[in-house]
């Protein structure tokens, strides 16, 4: 019973399933081995990723059972069946979007640990849960009795879709665009060269994508809401919805994949890496030159370095000797070698410069 449109459809959902699920893996390769620390929002992706693919499931179910064919070609038994997995689709759609939203904010969490943050990231939190929980159950009691919805025929009483719908597709935007601009202010007031500092903040708009999906899936679910050959007019809605939770896993999960882009592109960013890595300090007093060079070129840390010091000491004639602090004390050669340790404190901007560096 399968049709054309609907096997189109089913094959978009699988490619952008298929893109998000490999996101997923490589992340957690990252987190694990990589990063060696995996945190909450990961978690939260993963459910979020697990409902997707329960949605490409119901989705395969629907293309199975007629959509993209007109009602009036399905035989009433075939209908029945498509109409309960165009139900069961809708708030495991909703549950993978709010998943990964959740995702976003507990990332944002963990890289911006600050207190404002932190009370900004809860408070979305708490309203993500409170108006996801009531997606999610008028989705499941968008009828009552609930076969009312694949059974018109049935006595009962439904919610207008056309307003629960594009309330929820609302406050999906809403939301999208918060999350969007949350952290753009601490971005922009880290103290990197302009050209990382767009670079990092380009990264985290990425989230602007699901953005536009969102915005474009209003159309096609005026469609849906105004429709009278459900069957037919749900092909648009349904891919969009694929294409919006999966582009949604996609983008929650790229910045956390910078160290594994690192391996693959060393160059990419390079940049970045040079920047946190100091080789040489010169220091010049008197007639002294002092020159320090960071032990372990490698430290990861630009604000803490351990430096070994040699000393050149100038003569009476102008030359100068290299020496490690030598001195003459009453024929007694005496040789001091002299270890700093420097720690440069950083201010609020430069900690959490280093903050987001590290974390991600």
């Amino acid at each position: 019973m399968e049709g054309s449109r609907g096997r189109h459809a089913l094959d978009i959902s699988i490619v952008f399933t298929t893109f998000a699920t490999v996101t997923v893996i490589c992340r957690f390769y990252t987190r694990i081995f990589l990063v060696r620390q995996i945190g909450s929002d990961d978690w939260i992706i993963l459910v979020s990723l697990l409902f997707s693919l329960a949605f490409l499931g119901i989705f395969a179910g629907e293309a199975k059972y007629g959509m993209g064919i007109h009602m009036a070609d399905i035989p009433p038994d075939v209908l029945i069946k498509q109409m309960k997995c165009f139900w069961a689709s809708i708030p495991i759609y909703q549950t993978s979007l709010i998943s990964t939203k959740a995702s976003i904010l507990f990332q944002y969490r963990r890289v911006f640990p600050t207190q404002k943050m932190r009370i900004i990231c809860n408070a979305m939190i708490a309203i993500l849960a409170t108006y996801g929980t009531w997606t999610v159950l008028t989705a499941w009691l968008n009828c009552v009795p609930v076969a009312k919805f694949w059974d018109p025929s049935i006595p009962g009483h439904c919610l207008s879709k056309e307003g629960l719908w594009f309330s929820n597709s609302g406050m999906h935007i809403l939301t999208d665009i918060i999350i969007l601009i949350l952290p753009m202010p601490v971005l922009k007031s880290l103290q990197l060269p302009r050209r990382q500092k767009w670079a990092l903040m380009g990264v985290f708009a990425l989230g602007s994508f699901v953005t536009v999906t969102s915005i474009l899936r209003l159309q096609s679910l005026y469609v849906i809401s105004k429709a009278q050959d459900q069957t037919y007019d749900n092909v648009g809605a349904a891919t969009w919805s694929a294409v919006e939770c999966n582009v949604a896993i996609i983008c929650a999960s790229l910045p956390s994949l910078r160290p594994f882009i690192s391996r693959l592109f060393p160059r990419l960013f390079s940049g970045i890496t040079s920047s946190r890595t100091r080789d040489t300090r010169t220091r010049t007093h008197g007639f002294s030159n002092i020159n320090a060079s960071a032990i372990g070129g490698g430290d990861p840390d630009p604000d803490f370095h351990m430096y070994s010091m040699r000393s050149k000491k100038r003569g009476d004639d102008g030359s100068s000797k290299d020496s490690d602090s030598v001195k003459n004390m009453g024929g007694i050669k005496v040789t001091t070698m002299l270890s700093q340790e420097s720690i440069q404190r950083a201010d609020d901007a430069g900690s959490e410069r280093k903050l987001v560096m590290n974390a991600l």
